[in-house]
Formats: C-alpha cells, structure tokens, sequence
C-alpha cells in the first residue's frame, strides 16, 4: 500500500486529495494544523487516513512529522509528498508590509523547501513524487496579487530545478507542478475579509488612487467563487502525477489556468499586457456592481 504526505487537509484542495488517495488505497498522512480538523477529516473519508499536527512554518512541526512517518514507513519509504499548504496576500505592492512579504513567503515557499529537504530521504527510498501546488499565478501576475504570484513564481522554479538535479542525479524521485487556476474552496470567503482589510489599511490618498484595485479584487473574489473548478478537479490531477507511468511536468488545472497558461503567457509583452488589462477592468466592473463594504 503506497503512502502519502499531504500538507493544508482541513479545507479545500488539500482535503480533496486526502479523500482520492484514501479511496484509492493509499495510507494518507493528512497535515492539519488542528486536532479537531484531523479527527473530522479521518471520519469523513473511508480508507487508511492519519492525520498529523503541521504547522508546516515550524521546524519541530516538520522533524517530528517526518520521523514519525519514517518509523511507520520503514523500508518501504514515502511514495507521495503533496505540498499544498499556502496562503494568499495581496494589496497594491507600495502598501503591503515588509511583514506580509515574509509571511507569504515563509509559508509559500521556504516552508516547502524545509519540508521537502526532510523527506527526501523517504522518497528517496520509496520512489515518490513531490507534487508542488502551485498556481496560474506562478506564471501571469494580475495587478494586487504580486506577494502571491512572486511566492508561485519561486515554487516554479523549485519544481523546475528539483526534476533536473533528481535526473542527472540518478536520483528516483519525479517531481510535478500543479497551476490550478480559480478553484471553489473556502478561500474566496476569507478573501471577502482581506478585500475588506486591504481596503481599511490604506489611508485616503490609497483608497483613492486604488479604488479601481479594490473593486477588481471583489470582482474577481466573486467570479472565482462562481466559476471555480471543484477540489476534485485538482485532486485528478494530483493522482495522475503520484500514479502515472509517465506524469506531467505541469498540470494547468481549470479553464482560465489553461487559457492563461497556453495562450496569454506566449504572447508578445504588450499584447499580453493589454488582454491582463482587459481582464483587469472586467472584474473591476463586476466589482462596482456589488455593494461595496465601508471601511
């Protein structure tokens, strides 16, 4: 029976994985950063799922995860490793603190790195597969999203590099990227409230010069929440990187990822330009039309 590690399994794409790889046999070690979160999780979904207490921005968190699993694992090793934890910061770049910087990518990116580095060890003599979960952000950048699509832009890169080192390495780890693009999961809730924090935290010269940012933000919070591809259609993905003979590099995971990743991202500078402007003004105009929030 193949194993898993797979960070972020209270909500969302996280969760959808847990559920696949359960139902298709996999003893799934579900990162959670509450007790009660994992205990929901195990009796939600049938099949052999262990939750574990990760907070994966914590280094004793990350050790004791990976021995844990190491002493259960034994000569068989991990054959899956799904980086999926993360969050989203966004705001016009000369308002967002140094902090927010960090954070975003003390979760999105180094945090990933630490984890991955500890259980390579594992995958090494389990023959895994890192999957990364990465995002179309990772390639386009829209206006307001810079900390999250910079974050997605390094994973990129990591995912590039590690399958290159583990190949001339001999090394019998794959590696794969997932860029889904708009996804329906709890996150565009606690995207209202950041549209609503993002909005108080400028002061009036912001609110002004960035009012057009604002009502994008709530535009496109809207349309992802209507529009988003389920969970499950991530999940697919994720298995067909862990189980198939000859998976992927990258998977583009929903249409406008795809439109994004194939099309718009190939173009020249400014025509790219213009169409990431267009798209930017269609979901300010979507925004305007919802009643918008006093800060």
């Amino acid at each position: 029976m193949p194993n898993a590690l797979v960070t972020g399994t209270s909500s969302g794409i996280g969760e959808a994985c847990v559920a696949r790889l359960a139902e298709r046999g996999w003893t799934v070690y579900a990162g959670v950063r509450r007790a009660d979160d994992g205990d929901r999780v195990k009796a939600q979904y049938q099949g052999d799922v262990r939750p574990v207490i990760l907070d994966v921005t914590k280094s004793d968190d990350i050790a004791r995860v990976v021995a844990e699993i190491a002493r259960e694992a034994g000569d068989r090793g991990l054959q899956g490793l799904v980086n999926n934890a993360g969050v989203g910061v966004g705001g016009p770049v000369e308002y967002v603190t140094e902090a927010d910087w960090r954070w975003v990518f003390d979760v999105n990116l180094f945090a990933v790195v630490e984890l991955t580095r500890a259980a390579i060890p594992m995958l090494r003599t389990g023959h895994g597969r890192i999957v990364h979960i990465g995002s179309v952000g990772g390639r386009l950048a829209s206006p307001g999203l810079a900390p999250y699509s910079a974050s997605k832009h390094a994973i990129e890169a990591l995912a590039e590099a590690q399958r290159h080192e583990f190949a001339r390495s001999g090394t019998p780890i794959r590696v794969a990227l997932i860029e889904p693009g708009e996804v329906k999961t709890a996150i565009w809730d606690k995207a209202d409230t950041t549209a609503d924090e993002i909005e108080r935290s400028l002061d009036d010269v912001g609110r002004k010069r960035y009012q057009w940012l604002l009502d994008e933000s709530r535009g496109f919070i809207d349309e992802g929440r209507a529009k988003g591809v389920p969970p499950a259609t991530v999940a697919d993905a994720v298995e067909h990187a862990l189980t198939a003979v000859r998976p992927k590099a990258r998977y583009l995971v929903g249409p406008d990822a795809k439109l994004a990743g194939h099309v718009l991202t190939r173009l020249p500078d400014r025509l790219r330009d213009a169409l990431v402007r267009m798209g930017s003004m269609r979901w300010e105009k979507r925004g305007r039309n919802l009643s918008r929030p006093h800060p």
